[in-house]
């Protein structure tokens, strides 16, 4: 595929590998949107006050954020393909425990379980396709599947209603386990291992073997800023500030949010050519200055009409500025640290998602939202400040990647 004539969509997914990669990873988030918004249902069907339900809610993240930080070293022990598959079949089988787990206690154990699973699924996922895809295209690739991401959960949240009605809330973890397992199958049957290390390469990872310089910090800065805002904005001040503020009702917020993930997949593909075409730092940049002023100035959406607008024009600004890291971070590292750099980098970003709520909420309760929208775009303007120090990482000649038909 040449850069003059393959930047169409078809083309980018011309390796079975890649298609595959999509493919099993819409399968997954399509059990998970299934089963995010009965999930809180179920637990109050135990007879649990909020506080637990919040408990319930973050134990996936929790453990996933703790393993996070472990999965170079498992990526290096067992190869990609035995990760990937692994992980999903974790996810999968603890999803099948805890919806035949007989007390509460034992529900959040199995569901913070399956974060374990998650967290080396999407560190060797993406580890293997930073491997196979050619740096020349390896935007594009990752906006498809980001896109693969988004479309299994939006496809998957209205379904959620309909099982738990017909089958029961219970019957959400099932059909998240068997989506897990499928897609543990296909993995397993279609993703090719590196070569193994020798033992002296393998010795040698580890974090004191990456290059802690401004280019790999601004990178994770901005992976963390970047879910920051997604959780904490997006996934919390937003929906709050629609209610309370706009006095909208939650159809009408739904509604909104639907919009924002609409125009959000529909910008993903142009950046990824954008990414592959102009460079990395020539999105970010840009798409992080309109990030951060579009955060701040949220609490201007006062009315009806510009809060559903805000989001249309938010997501079109979600969309630019969540390609460009991964694309980065596939520069800034070689095969030797990319599993060990891809351990850190998920660790960054699960930081992020866990703690931007928090701060959020906390900021919210005593400050009021204009400040809490303020401070939001902090960690933004921060990342913004370091890729402005930094030069451009896409490489003058691509990296060649493995994967037959790219």
């Amino acid at each position: 595929m040449s850069e003059g004539g393959g930047g169409r969509f078809r083309d980018v997914l011309g390796a079975p590998e890649v298609r595959t990669s999509l493919i099993g990873t819409f399968l997954i988030m399509l059990g998970y949107g299934i089963l995010a918004p009965v999930l809180p249902n179920y637990a109050r069907s135990f007879g649990v006050d909020l506080k637990a339900v919040g408990v319930l809610v973050a134990a996936f993240s929790v453990t996933r954020l703790a393993v996070d930080p472990f999965t170079g070293v498992i990526l290096d022990a067992l190869g990609e393909r035995r990760a990937v598959t692994l992980g999903a079949a974790v996810v999968g089988l603890t999803s099948a425990l805890a919806a035949v787990a007989p007390t509460f206690e034992l529900l959040v154990v199995f569901r913070g379980a399956g974060g374990a699973g998650s967290a080396v699924f999407f560190a060797g996922l993406i580890s293997y396709l930073l491997r196979t895809v050619p740096s020349d295209r390896i935007g594009r690739v990752m906006s498809a599947w980001y896109g693969s991401f988004n479309v299994g959960i939006i496809a998957g949240e209205p379904l959620g209603g309909l099982f738990a009605g017909w089958l029961g809330p219970a019957s959400t973890l099932w059909i998240y386990g068997v989506m897990c397992l499928v897609s543990a199958t296909v993995f397993s049957r279609t993703i090719r291992d590196r070569p193994t290390a020798p033992a002296s390469a393998r010795r040698s990872t580890g974090l004191r073997r990456l290059r802690w310089d401004r280019p790999l910090l601004t990178v994770l800065l901005a992976n963390g800023a970047y879910a920051w805002v997604v959780a904490a904005v997006y996934n919390t001040l937003i929906p709050l500030f629609g209610t309370e503020r706009v006095h909208l009702s939650l159809l009408v917020v739904g509604g909104g949010l639907a919009i924002a993930s609409v125009t959000e997949f529909a910008a993903l593909f142009p950046a990824g050519r954008a990414t592959d075409r102009i460079g990395r730092k020539a999105v970010l940049v840009p798409s992080y200055v309109l990030l951060a002023i579009a955060v701040a100035l949220w609490p201007l959406a006062t009315t009806p009409v510009r809060y559903v607008v805000g989001l249309g024009l938010f997501g079109l600004t979600t969309g630019y500025a969540g390609v460009p890291q991964t694309p980065m971070l596939s520069d800034l590292t070689d095969e030797q640290n990319r599993s060990t750099a891809v351990a850190v980098f998920r660790f960054v970003g699960d930081l992020g998602f866990v703690l931007g709520p928090l701060a959020a909420g906390v900021s919210a309760d005593r400050l009021g939202y204009g400040p809490a929208f303020a401070l939001a775009s902090v960690p933004v303007v921060v990342a913004l400040a370091f890729a402005l120090s930094i030069r451009e990482t896409k490489p003058t000649l691509p990296r060649t990647g493995e994967a037959p038909g790219l």
